[in-house]
């Protein structure tokens, strides 16, 4: 039931089921006795799944989490359950009406691997509104609205992660043109462990087109590495972002670390879900947290002084 293209990449069951979470026996049972699952087999005779299949298998899984039961759903029959999957129209509110259809054009180009399609578009995006606005207003909400596929098993992780790839080098390539030589320095840095790029990505190009003269660290940035780039560039401003939630007591030391090596040098902010829970203790120590990327916009030198 594939329809990609014989060059998008195929996968034996052992990597499938890995990718998945479910077993060898249950992938082989729902095509065997249920007949959802209809994989290819290699000259040697071996199943070999594209990432379409692997996508359907994550449906499977979701419908079975929502209550379902294997019988039920092979009732429903496969042609009738992909066509569920893929019919996406319902979850597009939240982006502007006139860029709903190119979304979901990127959507459906990366399930079936289609860089060239995801990456004109998003390019064209950006060329047309410029950064900021095709940031905040659609590639941010299409971003969540992937993950909210891929939670309910529409998409597969490898689909998502394709689209989050083509924005971050976007971002890369745009910040290699944005460097800006103003007088307020940042330092842009994910925290240790964290590997979450395009907020802070975009948190560097927006200072850098409001005159700060804003580094990006990168991802999983020791603080042993942070201490070593503050004593050297001497930045007004530091920002940390995290994704990932941390355990309340990793968090708390994370805190610590920014009040105890960093704050007596220079202002720290934070921002992402992953400071979310923190928000309090974050505020208690003087540390202001970015609910939005967009409220750097509002930096300037002097309001960083009234801070």
């Amino acid at each position: 039931m594939s329809n990609q293209p014989n060059h998008a990449p195929a996968y034996r069951i052992k990597t499938v089921a890995g990718m998945t979470g479910l077993s060898t026996h249950v992938i082989r049972k729902w095509e065997e006795r249920y007949h959802l699952v209809h994989p290819q087999r290699g000259p040697n005779g071996y199943r070999t799944y594209r990432e379409d299949d692997i996508q359907f298998l994550l449906y499977l899984k979701s419908q079975l989490t929502n209550g379902e039961t294997i019988g039920q759903l092979s009732q429903i029959g496969e042609t009738h359950l992909r066509q569920a999957m893929q019919d996406l129209s319902s979850h597009f509110a939240s982006l502007p009406n006139q860029f709903q259809s190119d979304a979901r054009r990127i959507i459906h180009a990366a399930q079936n691997q289609d860089y060239e399609t995801i990456q004109r578009s998003i390019a064209g995006w950006i060329l047309q509104l410029g950064l900021e606005e095709a940031m905040g207003g659609i590639l941010f909400p299409l971003l969540r609205f992937l993950g909210e596929l891929w939670h309910q098993g529409r998409i597969s992780n490898s689909a998502e992660n394709t689209v989050s790839r083509i924005i971050r080098q976007q971002l890369i390539d745009q910040l290699r043109k944005d460097w800006s030589s103003g007088q307020a320095q940042a330092l842009i840095a994910c925290v240790p462990g964290d590997y979450h790029e395009i907020a802070p990505l975009t948190t560097t190009l927006l200072l850098q087109k409001r005159g700060w003269q804003a580094t990006y660290l990168g991802p999983n940035v020791s603080f042993e590495v942070l201490h070593m780039a503050l004593r050297r560039r001497h930045p007004d401003l530091m920002i940390l972002s995290s994704t990932t939630e941390p355990d309340f007591q990793t968090g708390q030391s994370w805190i610590e670390t920014i009040v105890h090596l960093f704050q007596p040098h220079c202002r720290v902010m934070a921002g992402g879900a992953g400071f979310r829970g923190l928000s309090d203790l974050l505020v208690k120590n003087g540390i202001p947290y970015l609910k939005q990327v967009k409220e750097v916009t509002m930096l300037d030198h002097k309001a960083l002084a009234t801070l």
